[in-house]
């Protein structure tokens, strides 16, 4: 497998879900071994790469933050760049959110394609666990196997009458991100929302940009019978990209939601080093 970006610039503008501000990402074509990085013009300007150590906050996203500046919800343009082997791009940001879309990752796929991918002369660095972890967080876990390509499969347990349990899966080798996972939508359940405005979040939320879920029916008609696992499923491969790897495992999640998919991503990030460290001692 090799490194990939983009061929040219292109410009994505919308809202922010959260801060429900207008905001422009610009996506840069980058040299191989860049990664992903964004680079947020707000209260100052940054740097920011998109791996693990940055991560300044898990809640109901994924924020990114270093000297002081920082970006968030950047979940689902990680995912695209996962699904669709994009390992090296420069992100410019005009604001503190990447916009939504509709809720999926479907503008960044439309923006990548737009874009046109160009392989890359050099191959992506890749990794495959040679030891089976899991880690809990109550009831829900991740657990992650060696396997000889990327898999995932995400359980998604609710006690709502009209959810139940939601189950989607993904395999690298047969299944196409943009057409599978990529159009999913974020969603919540109602009786959330209230939480969501009281936690200052979710201010750019409207019925075009999210699935609700009412007691006795969805705001709008769902893309998939399982969508909501299949958003689920989507979150928890962006959350693997801040790896700055492309993991080869086998990985299964059960109930789980970004803080217990970074915890995961620290203890691969940890393994990651240590294996970089043998091999060039």
């Amino acid at each position: 497998m090799q490194r990939k970006t983009l061929g040219r610039c292109e410009r994505v503008r919308g809202t922010g879900l959260h801060t429900g501000e207008r905001v422009t990402a610009t996506l840069h074509p980058a040299e191989a071994g860049t990664g992903i990085v964004l680079r947020v013009r707000r209260q100052g300007e940054s740097v920011i790469p998109a791996l693990v150590p940055f991560v300044a906050d898990t809640r109901r996203r994924v924020v990114l933050q270093k000297d002081g500046v920082a970006v968030q919800t950047v979940e689902h343009l990680l995912a695209a760049c996962f699904g669709m082997g994009v390992t090296d791009l420069l992100v410019e940001v005009d604001g503190g959110e990447l916009p939504i879309g509709d809720g999926s990752a479907q503008l960044w796929v439309d923006a990548f394609t737009a874009a046109g991918i160009v392989v890359l002369d050099e191959p992506a660095p890749v990794f495959p666990p040679l030891e089976a972890i899991t880690v809990h967080d109550d009831a829900a876990f991740v657990r992650v196997e060696p396997a000889d390509a990327f898999r995932a499969r995400y359980v998604f347990v609710t006690a709502h009458p009209l959810v139940g349990v939601q189950e989607a899966t993904f395999n690298a080798d047969s299944d196409d991100f943009a057409t599978a996972v990529a159009p999913a939508r974020t969603f919540g359940f109602i009786e959330e929302v209230q939480g969501l405005w009281q936690q200052n979040l979710a201010k750019g939320g409207r019925w075009d940009n999210a699935v609700i879920v009412f007691p006795d029916r969805y705001s709008v008609p769902l893309r998939f019978p399982n969508e909501l696992a299949r958003h689920k499923l989507l979150d928890l491969m962006g959350d693997l990209m801040l790896l700055g790897v492309q993991l080869c495992a086998a990985v299964t999640a059960h109930a789980s939601g970004h803080r217990l998919h970074y915890r995961v991503c620290q203890t691969l990030w940890h393994m990651v080093a240590q294996e970089a460290k043998g091999r060039w001692s």
